[in-house]
């Protein structure tokens, strides 16, 4: 869902291939997409996914030469392979797009040449939601479980959740739940405030 919090981050993927060098970092808070953004990358370039614990020396090499994303770039098991990997996506003229939740600045690989390689590496932040992209997300996550918020229950709820990515997808499967146990598909202003109180 396109929104301010990751226009920036859009805007990079739209602008491959023509990035500026052989890597593209994206980041931000767990639940905010940069995983999908990742999926649409590598349908757009024809591009290869792996976790970032599952990237060894092996895999590396047979990757190399084509556009490959990493997700969880930042919880590597070894950043070594991660090391030759970028060397030779640059050398081959391809590319990376590496997603965390935190800047490639502050991931602790401990090799000082993938820390400076990255360094170069323009870096698309994903804010937290504002109204707009909150309440999209809610009706999407709510329609998903088959709920239905009544008006009054989405005004009730939307001033008083937890604002951020992974705020919305917690308050929509308690809200599951609690409608699973009455037995009913229907969110009333009710429900949403009992579901609330539970943490206050």
């Amino acid at each position: 869902m396109p929104a301010p919090c990751n226009a920036d981050a859009l805007a990079w993927i739209g602008a491959w291939p023509d990035w500026p060098g052989p890597a593209l970092a994206l980041y931000g808070p767990a639940g905010s997409g940069k995983t999908h953004l990742l999926h649409i990358w590598c349908e757009v370039s024809e591009g290869r996914l792996i976790q970032g614990p599952d990237l060894d020396l092996e895999t590396a090499h047979a990757l190399a030469g084509g556009p490959v994303a990493i997700d969880r770039a930042d919880a590597l098991t070894d950043p070594e392979p991660l090391f030759h990997l970028y060397n030779m996506q640059r050398d081959a003229g391809s590319h990376l797009l590496l997603a965390a939740r935190t800047p490639p600045a502050r991931w602790t690989h401990g090799l000082p040449d993938l820390a400076s390689r990255l360094a170069t590496a323009p870096a698309a932040r994903i804010g937290e939601p504002d109204d707009t992209l909150l309440s999209a997300l809610i009706l999407k996550y709510a329609n998903d479980r088959q709920l239905d918020l009544t008006p009054s229950a989405f005004s009730y709820l939307l001033p008083r959740m937890e604002r951020s990515f992974a705020g919305v997808q917690d308050i929509v499967r308690r809200l599951d739940r609690a409608a699973l146990g009455q037995q009913r598909r229907q969110v009333s202003r009710d429900m949403v405030i009992a579901v609330l109180s539970v943490d206050g």
